[in-house]
């Protein structure tokens, strides 16, 4: 299985090409160094495999972030301390634009070129149009409680008068009331193409709501509903009891994750297009990954407020340490197979097959890890590019050792935001065969090889290492010597 390595520990890698590069000697030497590194570092210190990164963070700008949402691919984050709504780039280009707000934010959404937002304080939604720069304020039947918006429908669920009102996304215009017993807080509705999903007040029910025809189905389950998310005719809905439920199209449960104590406390939900679960445990500072049975978690670094779905990563505000952040959903090389060759006077040849499950680009290095003669040493790194073979789909390299080194090698991968793949290592040796005068004095007596340096080498570290114990017995008998005249 790959392990990861995510893009704070390694930035960029530009000695690993699929094809020749002219570098200067000095420079390649200085890279390979960081690589082996950092690889060596990351061997020893894996906690947890995950396809998601760990996270990454912005630096700009200095706000209190709470709300979060995407739009015209910019951030759009919400500071109740300065009540100013902002815009932010992506790259970490500071503040764009920001619109200072009359009224305390409960929750907000992307629409087009529109920001929606609630407040607990009047009946209204809010439309910020950003190529406009105007603001609609359309009037609700009562105060709203929960927002979801999706290219067709809007929908704002107003507890208090027991209905969940429709708008059209296009003209914000009204086109039904449902009148429906809603349960309170957010995350207790979502839009799914024609489909709204809904918590009934009960708390255990999930409902189903056709906006065409009104036909509704329900699904009823023991534990209390904390919030739900529906995409592609799938609901994915949390419980009291730390458990996710996956629900069908015709309201049956496919399938049940349970994740650690205090995750649905206050937890966000995302589907992927690929079939992941992302999920993130606000107030365990978690956020998580399902892909099949496996649960994979990676912490952020304060108290998780709120987040939102980008194509390639999650984005999340972290309300005490006041930073906005993100983690990848990339996955890692794939390294399938590795076959090192002998090709003769002590070179040989390596052949790897990596595969990367989202079809992004990769580059590969060969690490060789020579073993020391010295007991107790560490062994000499060597790393090696390696070459794409377009016709075969391999990654290749020619390495060499000398007569009596012992070596593990192995092959990391690297992807575009620089998750990594480790192969198993391979142990390998070399001998090489030489032609020894043998003097013959019996049938069985041949004469031994030459001493070699080396030898003498190690067998005089050996008799050094026995010179402290010799130096401690003597002085211990000494002592007993001493005592005994004293008697």
């Amino acid at each position: 299985m790959a392990n990861t390595l995510d893009q704070n520990d390694v930035e960029k890698f530009p000695i690993i090409r699929s094809s020749h590069p002219k570098m200067e000697k000095n420079g390649k030497t200085l890279l390979h160094m960081v690589i082996l590194f950092l690889v060596l570092v990351y061997t020893f210190y894996v906690l947890d495999v995950s396809a998601i990164s760990n996270p990454n963070y912005l630096t700009h700008p200095e706000l209190t972030p709470t709300l979060i949402t995407l739009i015209d691919n910019k951030l759009a984050v919400y500071d109740p301390v300065e009540s100013k709504l902002l815009l932010i780039g992506k790259e970490d280009s500071g503040t764009i634009r920001e619109f200072k707000l009359s009224q305390q934010v409960v929750d907000l959404a992307s629409l087009n070129d529109r920001i929606l937002m609630i407040s607990s304080v009047n009946s209204k939604l809010y439309a910020y149009n950003l190529s406009g720069e105007n603001i609609e304020e359309i009037e609700l039947p009562g105060l709203p409680n929960d927002l979801d918006a999706s290219p067709n429908y809007v929908a704002i669920s107003i507890p208090d008068e027991r209905m969940i009102v429709i708008l059209d996304a296009v003209n914000l215009k009204e086109i039904s009331e449902i009148q429906v017993e809603v349960d309170r807080g957010l995350g207790k509705i979502s839009i799914d193409r024609d489909s709204l999903y809904v918590v009934l007040a009960d708390g255990y029910t999930l409902e189903k709501i056709d906006l065409k025809s009104h036909e509704k189905q329900s699904i009823k389950i023991n534990e209390r509903i904390q919030t739900l998310k529906a995409s592609n005719s799938k609901v994915l809905i949390a419980s009291s009891d730390d458990k996710l439920y996956l629900v069908s199209e015709t309201s049956k449960i496919e399938k049940t994750w349970s994740l650690e104590r205090g995750s649905t406390v206050d937890i966000g939900l995302y589907m992927l297009s690929d079939g992941r679960i992302v999920y993130t445990a606000r107030a365990r500072w978690v956020i998580g990954e399902i892909e099949g049975d496996k649960i994979n978690e990676v912490r952020a670094g304060g108290r998780i407020f709120s987040e939102v779905l980008d194509v390639d990563r999650l984005w999340f505000t972290e309300v005490n340490t006041r930073k906005i952040g993100w983690v990848w959903f990339s996955r890692p090389p794939i390294i399938e197979s590795l076959i090192i060759e002998p090709r003769g006077a002590g070179s040989f040849k390596a052949s790897a097959k990596i595969v990367d499950p989202d079809n992004e680009p990769i580059r590969a290095a060969l690490i060789v890890t020579v073993k020391s003669k010295i007991p107790y040493l560490p062994g000499e790194n060597r790393t090696y590019d390696m070459y794409f073979l377009p016709g075969q789909s391999l990654y290749i390299s020619e390495f060499s050792l000398k007569s009596g080194e012992e070596a593990e090698v192995y092959v990391v991968a690297f992807d575009p935001v620089n998750n990594i793949g480790v192969s198993e290592k391979i142990p390998i040796q070399y001998r090489e065969e030489e032609k020894k005068t043998v003097v013959t004095t019996s049938p069985q007596t041949v004469a031994p090889p030459p001493i070699q340096l080396s030898d003498i080498y190690l067998i005089a570290s050996s008799l050094l290492l026995l010179i402290p114990i010799i130096a401690a017995i003597i002085i211990m008998k000494t002592k007993r010597k001493t005592k005994k005249k004293r008697k």
